[in-house]
């Protein structure tokens, strides 16, 4: 099949069809008149993915309620509860709040007025500033970066969240934009060597004074992509070193042999799980069915990996071999939200002492 004929088809099962303009807009409307009743001088504007017009159809909607940096040394959170009703709060470096309107998951989060990263305050409050950048040099690459997304999605590593430790939308973008596409982004992975360093504004002359300028714990993950709008800043910190192999493995994959399947997300299967083990074989499959804790889905997942690695752990002090090991769970919200641990050990039975 064509690539052509291959993109068309991810795009048509992902790309929205509808944009709930009017509903969005409505949403602005209401808050912003409840930021002036309750006489803050702050203003609600469209946040994240769909304001850089590069969401999924499954979206959640970012509404950044920027304040005036009078408010610099108050709580923006508590401020920002005042002016939203029927909300749910969400914790985090700064709490923001969750509101369902008409079918549309808002997400609405505090930030201060910011020109550049000069003197930030909290994280947060650069991210008005990453969605002007992208929609500064985005040009005609939006499908591109919904390619990537589907891409990555569909093989597990989209998201920067610790349990996925993957490629965030924001460096999807920062990716495709750089290399002038989602098809020279695959050429350009299938050669990526340890440390790949990518700076798209040339905020540092050289290799050398990256690395002696930038904090050293931000210099740990296997590609350094410098955030265009805060220098100090690696916006792909959170790629582990497995999820930069299996990008790099999936591009030359594709590339040898372009399939609509790399844009498919394969179900879970305990059954190819169980079938790995061989009777008689010597080795034995313990597999662990959880359920998780209810929570943000971040603070689940990292609870996830930590029960992960401490049964691994001990399993190696017991003098068991962990031959392959693996973990799933999909934050599905429903009654068959479990998490799966599963470790391939040998042998089945440590001899007596």
């Amino acid at each position: 099949m064509e690539l052509s004929k291959i993109f068309a088809l991810a795009l048509a099962k992902h790309k929205p069809k509808v944009t709930k303009e009017k509903d969005i807009h409505e949403f602005l409307l209401n808050l912003n008149s409840s930021l002036k009743k309750k006489g803050l001088n702050a203003s609600a504007i469209l946040g994240g993915s769909v304001a850089k017009g590069t969401h999924l159809s499954l979206y959640d909607c970012d509404i950044f309620v920027i304040f005036d940096v009078k408010y610099k040394d108050q709580d923006l959170s508590k401020l920002l509860s005042s002016a939203v009703d029927k909300k749910i709060v969400v914790h985090g470096s700064r709490d923001y709040f969750q509101k369902k309107h008409n079918g549309i998951v808002f997400e609405i989060i505090p930030v201060l007025k910011m020109e550049n990263s000069a003197g930030v305050v909290n994280v947060t409050d650069i991210s008005p500033l990453h969605v002007k950048w992208i929609n500064d040099h985005i040009g005609k690459f939006r499908d591109d970066v919904r390619l990537a997304k589907i891409f990555c999605k569909a093989q597990g590593f989209y998201g920067a969240e610790s349990h996925i430790c993957g490629f965030s939308g924001y460096m999807l973008e920062l990716l495709v934009i750089n290399y002038g596409g989602f098809l020279n982004l695959l050429k350009a992975a299938a050669n990526f060597k340890p440390k790949q360093i990518i700076d798209l504004m040339n905020h540092y002359k050289n290799r050398d004074e990256l690395f002696s300028k930038m904090n050293a714990a931000k210099l740990q993950s296997p590609i350094i992509v410098v955030d265009p709008v805060q220098s100090d800043r690696n916006a792909a910190a959170s790629i582990t070193e497995e999820s930069f192999a299996k990008f790099i493995l999936l591009a030359k994959l594709f590339l040898e042999k372009p399939s609509i399947d790399f844009f498919v997300k394969k179900p879970f299967s305990l059954q190819k799980i169980k079938a790995k083990v061989k009777v008689n074989s010597g080795i034995n499959l313990l597999l662990f069915k959880i359920t998780p804790e209810e929570g943000k889905e971040d603070i689940v997942g990292s609870k996830l990996i930590k029960v992960f690695d401490y049964i691994a752990r001990h399993l190696e002090l017991a003098e068991f071999k962990i031959l392959d090991k693996g973990r799933h769970w999909e934050n599905t919200k429903g009654n068959d939200d479990y998490a799966y641990l599963w470790y391939y050990v040998y042998p089945n039975k440590l001899p007596a002492l």
